[in-house]
């Protein structure tokens, strides 16, 4: 299983990464202030909001908080906590945001996209040299890492806001520890593996699949006698309390104060459920995961190693003792995604990113080793004609994520609308005297967390029209409430109740402001 993890070299490594960072920032430049409006708008708001939160609890790690106190789950916003404390996977990336953000006097997105950026820049990094280590050649391992820098999906997380970047760099690097302990059978290697996956898996629950699977490779190595069980143990037991510690807290918190965040299985009710998700899944995202090119890549490709492999085989009948081929590491990892995926396909359908939290590095993964399986070109043209291919296929990956990108941008406008109403409604606010600690009852903003990031103020939401949650939401501790002009005009006549219980304190023309102390809105008086 020896990898050609001794093979080094400076330059060739830094150019690597020039070339990540380069196409990276390429296609990523316009978009590095950019307030998250689009695809999955709410949950990119929804740890945005959790940095800002360890600002206004003078950074309490263990009680991390949003900007809401009606908590989706297990009310479904129906139930209003005393709190805007929520539960959340381990928060340490939010926690650096945070600093950042004091550090530079500001909470700008730029600082949490800059944060996110430089994780997703090193797990690519480090995916070249997982690549390089088993191939021994940069033509092969630029490759490797420019399809997953020019995934469409991944490209759009890449500076986002959620923690699949992060876990994924975390399981990268965790990934090329276990290689280096393969390689060296050193226990500082194995040790540190752990500790990268074991943080991945923290941050992101998914990435214990990866860990499962690189534990599950070593006990088969254990029981072909390829390695022992000595050393091993006191990490894996670290790794497993620090994951139960955590869960128990972060169960704590759940219960107590309500969460934003899903904690339940969703499996398909029924077998004809399971085809219409999986054929809906593939509908809206089989070519965001990975673009038609690259999968023609990897079949090509695929195909070369398995001829190549055949024939080396007749070629060579070597009958001595064989290590436990790598081949299957990948192959658990994608069996505990398939698992995964059952126990959460009714969100497959809607959520892209979960194809960064399961599948992604496994793929990848496999395709280094196809890579491995086709021997390096031997002389100077080869290897040339070696860089020309990978640059040739460069060229319109990169046009098509970048197009993408674009596209992407034009699927959800829902949260656009509101974004777009309650800029500078921080500054509105101010000028009214409303104090930061008013509790302000946003109805039918969206997403939940993104008004009140842009009033610089907590509260109450209701996004939607339901009568349930708005007899609730007008029984609760608010101090005023705001809602676009618009929107107050769409649900005057239906929801005229509830406005008559308001009295307009003031407008700028996008939102309107309220006190409710029991005065009617004339209709002729609505904010136009």
């Amino acid at each position: 299983m020896k990898t050609k993890l001794g093979s080094k070299s400076i330059i060739g490594s830094l150019v690597a990464l020039v070339v990540i960072m380069a196409v990276g920032l390429f296609i990523l430049s316009d978009y590095m202030n950019e307030y998250p409006t689009h695809t999955h708008a709410w949950a990119e708001q929804d740890h945005y909001a959790l940095a800002i939160g360890f600002i206004n609890n003078d950074f309490n790690f263990f009680h991390p908080e949003a900007m809401i106190y009606n908590k989706q789950f297990p009310g479904w916003w129906k139930e209003a906590y005393d709190t805007t404390i929520t539960s959340v996977d381990f928060p340490v990336h939010h926690y650096i945001v945070a600093l950042m953000m004091r550090l530079f006097g500001t909470t700008s997105p730029w600082v949490f996209r800059l944060w996110t950026l430089l994780w997703g820049l090193i797990g690519l990094f480090f995916l070249f040299k997982i690549t390089f280590a088993l191939t021994g050649d940069w033509p092969k391992s630029t490759l490797v890492a420019l399809v997953a820098l020019t995934s469409p999906v991944f490209a759009y997380y890449l500076n986002g806001f959620l923690p699949s970047i992060p876990a994924f760099a975390l399981g990268v690097i965790g990934l090329w520890f276990y290689l280096r302990f393969l390689d060296s059978e050193s226990r500082k290697h194995f040790n540190l593996s752990i500790v990268f996956l074991t943080l991945a898996m923290l941050i992101r629950t998914t990435f214990a699949i990866e860990l499962i699977a690189v534990l599950c490779f070593e006990v088969l190595r254990i029981f072909r006698k390829e390695s022992t069980l000595k050393d091993k143990w006191p990490a894996v037991v670290f790794s497993f309390l620090a994951f139960v510690a955590y869960f128990l807290w972060n169960r704590h918190l759940r219960l107590q104060y309500g969460t934003l965040f899903l904690s339940e299985l969703l499996p398909p009710d029924d077998l004809q459920d399971a085809k219409e998700l999986l054929s809906d899944a593939y509908d809206n995202w089989a070519f965001q995961y990975f673009q038609k090119l690259q999968y023609r890549v990897f079949a090509i490709l695929a195909l070369l190693a398995i001829g190549m492999a055949v024939f080396q085989s007749i070629r060579k009948k070597e009958a001595h003792h064989k290590a436990l081929s790598l081949w299957w590491l990948p192959s658990i990892y994608l069996f505990g995604c398939i698992l995964f995926t059952i126990a959460m396909m009714q969100q497959i359908e809607h959520h892209d990113y979960y194809f960064i939290d399961t599948f992604f590095l496994p793929l990848l993964f496999l395709f280094a080793l196809v890579l491995k399986a086709i021997p390096k070109p031997k002389g100077k043209l080869p290897t040339a004609a070696e860089y020309l291919i990978v640059g040739i296929l460069a060229v319109p990956m990169v046009q098509q994520v970048t197009t993408s990108q674009m596209e992407r941008r034009y699927w959800e406008q829902t949260a656009l609308v509101s974004y777009n109403n309650y800029m500078d409604s921080d500054q509105f606010l101010d000028s009214l005297d409303i104090s930061r600690d008013a509790k302000m009852l946003c109805l039918y903003g969206y997403a939940q967390n993104g008004p009140f990031i842009q009033m610089k103020r907590k509260g109450y939401i209701v996004m939607w029209d339901d009568e349930e949650l708005l007899n609730n939401a007008f029984t609760w501790d608010f101090d005023y409430v705001v809602i676009e002009n618009e929107k107050l005009r769409d649900h005057f006549d239906q929801r005229s109740t509830y406005f008559s219980q308001l009295k307009l304190m003031a407008t700028n023309g996008q939102i309107s402001v309220f006190t409710a102390d029991g005065h009617s809105i004339p209709e002729r008086t609505i904010p136009q």
